[in-house]
C-alpha cells in the first residue's frame, strides 16, 4: 500500500476518524472529538493518520503520559503532561486496508515520534482481545500491576489488559524466530 501516506492527525481528520473508532470499537470505548483534539494538542507528532487519497485507512492515537496511570475512555487530557512513557491510546485500521502493514507503518512512526521526544518506554491498554496482536508489535504483560491500575484497565472492559514495552526499539521489528 505504497500510496498510503502517513501524516499528523489534523481537526479535518476527525469526522473520518470518529467514523473509524465507531466501525471498530464498541460505544463504551469510543473518545470524543475533544478527546482526540486534546491528545493533537499535547503530542501533534504522536497522533497520525494514514490516508489514501480521500480515504482514511488508519490511525495512531498517541501521547506522553505519567507511566502506570491510563487515562480513563474520553478522557481531555490537560495542556500539558508528565512525560516518562509514551501511551498508546488508540490503533484503528479500516477493514480494506487490513493485512496491508498499515498497523505496523503506523506504529513505527509513533515510535520514531515518542523517541524522538526522549520517550524510551510504552504503554496501552489491549481491549477486545487485542493482547495477542500487541505481543506481536513488542509490548508484554509486566508481572504485576497495583490494585489501583487494574480497577483502571477493567473499566476497558472485561477482556482489557494493560501491556508495557520496556524498549522502544522492539516495537515494529519483525518477529524473531
Amino acid at each position: 500500500m505504497t500510496d498510503v501516506v502517513l501524516r499528523p492527525m489534523t481537526p479535518q481528520d476527525l469526522d473520518d476518524v470518529l467514523a473509524l473508532q465507531a466501525q471498530g470499537y464498541p460505544a463504551a470505548l469510543h473518545d470524543s472529538a475533544d478527546a482526540f483534539l486534546s491528545r493533537m494538542a499535547l503530542a501533534p507528532g504522536l497522533n497520525l493518520v494514514a490516508r489514501q487519497g480521500d480515504y482514511l485507512r488508519g490511525y495512531l492515537v498517541s501521547h506522553p503520559w505519567r507511566a502506570g496511570s491510563p487515562p480513563p475512555v474520553d478522557a481531555v487530557l490537560p495542556a500539558s503532561a508528565p512525560q516518562d512513557c509514551w501511551y498508546v491510546h488508540d490503533l484503528s485500521v479500516a477493514e480494506a486496508a487490513r493485512g496491508l502493514g498499515l498497523a505496523r507503518r503506523l506504529l513505527i512512526a509513533g515510535r520514531d515520534a515518542a523517541s524522538d521526544l526522549g520517550l524510551s518506554r510504552a504503554e496501552l491498554i489491549a481491549v477486545e482481545g487485542a493482547a495477542p496482536f500487541w505481543r506481536r508489535q513488542g509490548w508484554s504483560l509486566p508481572a504485576i500491576i497495583s490494585p489501583d491500575l487494574a480497577a483502571k484497565v477493567a473499566g476497558y472492559g472485561p477482556s482489557a489488559v494493560f501491556m508495557t514495552c520496556e524498549n522502544l526499539s522492539l516495537i515494529g521489528a519483525p518477529p524473531r524466530g
